[in-house]
């Protein structure tokens, strides 16, 4: 039995597909120069080294969320904790020829294969070809685990070449990934820096060594704003604008990857219609920590931005107070005049030691029983609640169709039908392909396949156990005619219908 579409899924894909097209109109549009009020501006940078002479790069957008250009000094007020900060002058970024460092940082997992990977390289090619003459880029890959970062360069055809040369398998590391960017980013020699994250998922495969906690720390920290594309229905939304507000970027969602051109020429109008606003601002460089508030006036409206940032220095260091030890006093003895330990006291060590011992132990003899139920029990208890998140029926005209059929093990000639709809191998009693437990070898919703982009994508579910397409174990992969599928003992054939 195929899975049903979620009404949910339905909703939320027309609200990312509505917020998409809306902000694709207000990136693409030229600079507003009009007397449109603003929003409150994003102050996504502070270069900080020459402190306290310092230039924040801010953004300025109208309230339809396109860029506000044409401001000169006079539009601008800064302040640092709560004191009046001098502005020196505001140029446009265009105009500065102060280099800008970006690293790319490209999701090359198995469920970007196809269309959804070369869509996603060339509109990236067409983002490194906007840059300015004195910004550089580099290009970090990310799947099962985190690639070096590609030379850092204002080379575009070198640039192009390593995009074009990106192929898609495997899990996703989103949250090393992050780490990755920020980090390539902020050891840039440029002054300004961003990262721009592409992704069609979220953290999978228990790849990365970093946390969410640890990723989302790193991002606040670096001073370095993200820019996360998000592709599609699967992404992990909140996690990718938890990013994006602690770095000082944005999150952009492409519901699907025909919109990811127009997000990339978003960004790279963005980044081009920022200012650089320096200033001298009235703090010490004792390497303490600063709030910078910017006000923007624009047609007689005045809205304010903020942002923290790191003083250059060090910090002083708070100085011990030297405390003088008290004697040691010895215990008057209960009952006694002697001043040794009372015998009532030895006697409820004594009994405590038992009861931490004893419960020790059968904490102990649980946790060992609880091991072994689990290395030995069927998918039923482990899985059964587990839904994977549903994906999209097929859109396009009508559905190819292949099928799935079980070649080898104990439900050998058993199959089931491929078409536009999701379909669940598994144990559990509503999957559409049922396979024998065979001793907790098949996970409850082991894995699934469904079309996508024309092509029918194998995505590996229950973490415990594995899936592999031949002899290779996968997370995710596009099947082809005769692709042999191996869960536990069962061997399933893919095979796709001679045209007629």
């Amino acid at each position: 039995m195929a899975l049903p579409l979620d009404t949910n899924v339905l909703k939320t894909a027309r609200r990312l597909l509505a917020a998409g097209l809306a902000l694709g109109w207000a990136l693409l549009a030229p600079p507003s120069t009009s007397a449109q009020a603003p929003a409150a501006p994003d102050v996504t940078q502070v270069i900080s080294t020459a402190y306290p002479e310092v230039t924040a790069v801010v953004t300025v957008r109208d309230a339809f969320g396109a860029p506000v250009g044409g401001l000169n000094a006079a539009a601008f007020r800064a302040s640092e904790d709560g004191a009046a900060a001098q502005v020196l002058d505001v140029q446009a970024a265009v105009d500065a020829g102060v280099g800008m460092a970006v690293v790319m940082v490209m999701d090359t997992s198995g469920s970007m294969a196809g269309a959804p990977l070369a869509t996603t390289q060339e509109a990236a090619v067409a983002f490194v070809d906007s840059l300015l003459p004195n910004d550089k880029a580099a290009v970090i890959a990310f799947a099962d685990s985190v690639g070096p970062p590609s030379e850092l360069t204002a080379d575009k055809q070198a640039l192009a070449s390593t995009l074009r040369g990106l192929k898609a398998s495997g899990s996703t590391a989103l949250y090393d990934a992050v780490v990755a960017g920020v980090r390539a980013a902020g050891a840039a020699p440029l002054p300004r820096k961003v990262v721009v994250l592409l992704t069609d998922g979220q953290d999978y495969g228990a790849r990365s060594s970093a946390t969410l906690e640890d990723s989302l720390a790193e991002a606040g920290t670096a001073g370095v704003p993200v820019f996360a594309i998000g592709v599609g229905e699967d992404v992990n939304v909140p996690y990718l604008q938890d990013v994006a507000q602690r770095s000082g970027g944005q999150f952009l969602a492409a519901p699907a990857p025909a919109d990811i051109p127009a997000v990339y020429e978003g960004i790279g109008r963005l980044l081009r219609a920022q200012y650089l606003l320096r200033m001298r601002l009235p703090g010490q460089a004792d390497g303490g920590d600063s709030e910078l508030r910017v006000t923007v006036s624009v047609g007689g409206a005045t809205v304010e931005g903020m942002t923290h940032f790191r003083r250059p220095g060090i910090a002083p260091q708070a100085t011990a107070t030297a405390t003088a030890t008290p004697e040691p006093v010895a215990p008057e003895a209960a009952g006694g005049g002697d001043g040794g330990v009372s015998p009532f006291v030895w006697v409820m060590i004594a009994l405590l030691a038992l009861l931490v011992v004893g419960g020790g132990g059968v904490l102990g003899f649980r946790w060992v029983r609880r091991r072994r139920q689990a290395a030995v029990s069927g998918p039923t208890k482990s899985t059964a609640s587990y839904h994977p998140p549903r994906v999209a029926e097929w859109a396009g005209p009508e559905a190819p169709s292949a099928r799935l059929v079980v070649v080898e093990g104990p439900d050998a000639g058993r199959s089931v039908e491929l078409s536009g709809q999701a379909v669940t191998i598994g144990a559990d009693a509503d999957c559409a392909l049922r396979l024998s437990d065979a001793g907790g070898l098949v996970g409850g919703r082991h894995a699934r396949v469904w079309l996508r982009e024309g092509s029918f994508m194998l995505h590996h579910l229950d973490k415990r156990l594995t899936t592999r397409v031949g002899e290779r174990e996968v997370d995710w992969a596009v099947l082809e005619d005769g692709d042999e599928i191996v869960i536990g003992p069962h061997r399933i054939r893919f095979e796709i219908p001679p045209s007629p």
